[in-house]
C-alpha cells in the first residue's frame, strides 16, 4: 500500500515555504503514520492502493510511505509488531523518486490531493474552529480573528497585564505563532506579527491561560455519523510545545463534556465544509482565580494526528505513552535520536 505522509499540507494551504530542515524533520515523524493502517490492511506491502495521511504496516511486509523530504532509514527502528515503512519522497509540486530505481511514474498519484481539496483546507482553518466554538458557546473570552496590526492593537486594549497568543490559520507543530503580554505591542514582536500578517493573512488571537492539563480526542466523520475514541492526555512543555501522548483514563467529569463538544464540533464541521474522514480535537483544563475550568475546543484538526498514531501503536505494541523528548531508560525507541533533535519512543 502507498501511504502519503503529507505533514506539510498546512504550509501548502497557507502558502508558506518550509525550510529544508523542517521538511526533513516532519518526514521522519511521518514514518510513524504506519500505526494508522487499519488491521485488515496489515502486511499489504504490494504498493496497490493509496491512503492519504496514513502510516505503514505492522509486523508484516512494509508499506511505502511518501513524505516531503528524504530521511535516513537507519533511524527508523523495527520491533516485533512494528515494521517501519519504506520511505519515498514526493514534493508538493509533484512526486519525485527518492531512489535511482524508483521512477516518478511509480509514485502515488494522490499526494497532492490534500492541497487541492477545498473541504480539507476549509476544515483545517483555525478561524473556522473559532467560529464553531463561538456557535457552541465554548470560545474563550477575547478570542477573535485579527487581520491587521490596527485590529490587534484594538483587541489588546482589554489585555493589560495579561498574556496572549497569535496563531496562523493553517499551521502545525507549534510553528507560525507569536506570544505576547499586555496591551502595548511594539518592538520586534510588533515587527514579527506584522510579517506574519503579510505572509500568512489573518491570524487567530487568543488569551494565553494557566494550563493545568492538555487533552485530545480522536474521531472520524463518515456516513453522517461521528465516531469517537476515548480521550487521551497531551504532554506539553511550559510553553505549550507538544512532547507526546499518554493513553490514560481521564476523569468522567472532564472526559464526558470534552467528548460531547468534540462530537458536536465535528458534526458542525461536516455540515459546513463537507469534510469526511479522521479528525482530532484538542482542549485543555486551565486555572483561573484558583478554580479549574475546561476549554473543550482549542483546535480541531481534520486529519490523522499523533493521537491516532498512539492508539495504533497501543494496538500493535500495547503502549500507554508516545514521547518525542529524550527517550527514558527502557523505552522502545521508534526514531533514533539525531542532531536534528528528532526522536520518538514509547512505553
Amino acid at each position: 500500500m502507498n501511504l502519503l505522509g503529507n505533514l506539510d499540507c498546512e504550509a501548502g494551504w497557507s502558502g508558506a515555504a518550509l525550510p529544508e530542515g523542517v521538511r526533513r524533520r516532519i518526514s521522519l515523524y511521518a514514518a510513524l503514520f504506519a500505526a494508522c493502517v487499519p488491521p485488515d490492511s496489515e502486511g499489504d506491502g504490494d504498493g496497490e492502493g493509496d491512503s492519504e495521511g496514513d502510516g505503514n504496516g505492522g509486523g508484516g511486509e512494509p508499506h511505502q510511505l511518501w513524505a516531503p523530504a528524504p530521511v535516513d532509514p537507519a533511524r527508523l527502528i523495527a520491533h516485533p509488531g512494528w515494521t517501519p515503512p519504506i520511505m519515498r519522497v514526493a514534493g508538493p509540486s509533484g512526486p519525485q523518486a527518492s531512489a535511482p530505481d524508483r521512477s516518478p511514474a511509480d509514485a502515488p498519484g494522490r499526494f497532492g490531493l490534500a492541497w487541492a481539496d477545498p473541504a480539507a483546507r476549509a476544515a483545517n482553518d483555525r478561524s473556522r474552529t473559532l467560529a464553531i466554538a463561538q456557535a457552541l458557546g465554548v470560545a474563550l473570552p477575547g478570542a477573535r480573528v485579527v487581520a491587521s496590526l490596527a485590529e490587534l492593537d484594538e483587541q489588546l486594549g482589554g489585555f493589560a497585564g495579561r498574556p496572549w497568543i497569535c496563531k496562523a490559520r493553517w499551521t502545525a507543530a507549534g510553528r507560525d505563532r507569536a506570544r505576547g503580554a499586555g496591551s502595548v505591542l511594539d518592538g520586534e514582536l510588533r515587527a514579527r506579527i506584522g510579517r506574519m500578517l503579510a505572509r500568512l493573512g489573518p491570524l487567530v488571537f487568543e488569551p494565553w491561560l494557566d494550563r493545568v492539563a492538555d487533552l485530545g480526542v480522536c474521531g472520524a466523520i463518515g456516513g453522517g455519523e461521528v465516531a469517537l475514541r476515548e480521550p487521551h492526555r497531551l504532554i506539553t512543555d511550559p510553553r505549550g510545545g507538544f512532547l507526546g501522548i499518554e493513553l490514560a483514563p481521564i476523569e468522567p467529569a472532564i472526559a464526558e463534556p470534552f467528548a460531547a463538544v468534540a462530537r458536536a464540533a465535528a458534526s458542525r464541521l461536516a455540515v459546513e465544509t463537507g469534510y469526511r474522514g479522521p479528525f482530532a480535537v484538542d482542549g485543555f483544563v486551565y486555572r483561573d482565580r484558583g478554580a479549574h475550568h475546561l476549554h473543550p475546543l482549542c483546535e480541531l484538526n481534520a486529519r490523522h494526528s499523533f493521537g491516532w498514531i498512539a492508539h495504533g501503536l497501543a494496538r500493535r505494541l500495547g503502549i500507554r505513552r508516545l514521547g518525542f523528548d529524550a527517550p527514558p531508560p527502557g523505552a522502545t525507541v521508534l526514531i533514533a535520536p539525531g542532531d536534528d533533535r528528532v526522536t520518538a519512543w514509547c512505553t
